[in-house]
């Protein structure tokens, strides 16, 4: 499947989630103890400690010595939030996903049509297909925990709910193999070798798009893959973008 159908079907959803103000200040704390406040960060426990995401001493490009890991604990859902119903018709953005992907008429679980229980779907990244709706999943082609950690948590707070809502990063895909990718990058996580080659041209250019940093073995990773790609294999409608 290619992604400019779902980014046809969800543009619209994009452009709401990304209106300048949406979560301006995050109503949660992250394990930290504290949260981004636009361009500053709060601490409200004790043992809080402030990230260095502000700090006019840290480079404008991560090195080789970069403690990425140590990012994770400054990770708020809220911050990236996008399981949301942002045009307010009943239906979250999954729920728009599953409905307009589907190749067979979707079924519902209740009569608002507000939840889909059965459908069509093909997941790209195993090859398989599914029609029982629970069985699969949002995944973020670029996670946003590698976004944060990769230059995101420097970004003001509506340009985080843009990268998290942007059809072009989101894909169904089945919840075990969600779990297998978790938030790792193509160094260290490739999806099945038909989808190779549009997997890491999606991580290209989204990371071209919202500038994210990406680790030198990941860059690697993508610079080796796209060089054996055939020309046929390549989404013209992705560098587009």
């Amino acid at each position: 499947m290619k992604k400019n159908r779902i980014i046809q079907v969800l543009a619209i959803v994009s452009c709401i989630a990304a209106k300048p103000g949406v979560q301006s200040h995050p109503g949660s704390l992250d394990i930290n103890g504290g949260h981004y406040f636009g361009p500053s960060y709060h601490c409200h426990m004790a043992g809080c400690t402030l990230p260095d995401s502000f700090d006019p001493m840290r480079r404008r490009r991560d090195g080789v010595m970069t403690n990425y890991r140590g990012r994770e604990r400054f990770f708020n859902e809220d911050d990236w939030s996008f399981e949301e119903d942002f045009d307010q018709d009943c239906q979250s953005t999954r729920q728009e996903m599953l409905i307009m992907t589907s190749k067979t008429e979707v079924k519902y679980t209740n009569p608002r049509n507000c939840v889909v229980r059965t459908g069509e779907w093909s997941d790209e990244y195993t090859g398989r297909t599914f029609t029982v709706a629970v069985q699969i999943d949002i995944d973020h082609i670029i996670p946003r925990m590698y976004a944060h950690t990769h230059g995101g948590d420097r970004w003001m707070p509506d340009k985080k709910i843009q990268f998290s809502n942007d059809p072009l990063n989101l894909m169904l895909v089945e919840k075990r193999e969600i779990r297998r990718k978790s938030d790792r990058g193509p160094s260290r996580y490739m999806p099945r070798d038909e989808f190779k080659c549009e997997y890491v041209q999606l991580w290209d250019v989204i990371a071209n798009k919202y500038g994210i940093q990406l680790e030198s073995g990941d860059r690697n990773e993508i610079r080796r893959v796209l060089q054996g790609c055939p020309v046929d294999a390549l989404d013209p409608s992705i560098t587009a973008q």
